[in-house]
């Protein structure tokens, strides 16, 4: 005869793990909202490592002390979870891609004439892959309520 225990047991064990596996198929709503085209992914890539890498390295791990400035500017800050990107809204980020740094101390050059608008949106879709799924929602989340 069946152990009555054991086999309620292993039901429950199921049950949760059902539940635990459905539960994670629906992803994070900044996960939903960050899906992206391959194809987008991948001119981004390319319009990065051509003109962003430079100065912001491979990884988005910018460059060694980038808060301190040196002759007066500041050195390219990191895209990755480490630096500030993440805590600017998508209009802002695609604002400073265009039109540059904006301050007399940034080295950032504008790319509004140099890349299209596609391509632009493109390179911030790349950057975002550089930062953890915390650092995704935050940002999506102040995107959004900038968007209200």
């Amino acid at each position: 005869m069946a152990n009555p225990i054991r086999h309620s047991t292993h039901k429950y064990a199921l049950i949760f793990l059902l539940l635990f596996l459905l539960g994670g198929c629906g992803g994070s709503p900044a996960a939903q909202e960050n899906s992206v085209d391959p194809s987008q992914l991948a001119t981004g890539k390319r319009v990065y490592d051509a003109n962003c890498a430079a100065c912001h390295g491979l990884g988005g791990e910018g460059q060694p002390n980038w808060k301190v400035p040196v002759n007066g500017v500041f050195p390219a800050p990191p895209h990755d979870s480490s630096g500030h990107t993440w805590h600017h809204p998508d209009q802002q980020l695609l604002e400073i891609i265009a039109k540059g740094g904006g301050m007399p101390n940034s080295a950032m050059p504008p790319y509004g004439e140099t890349l299209t608008e596609a391509e632009r949106e493109a390179v911030l879709v790349y950057i975002k892959t550089f930062w953890g799924v915390r650092e995704q929602e935050f940002q999506a989340q102040i995107t959004r309520q900038r968007n209200e």
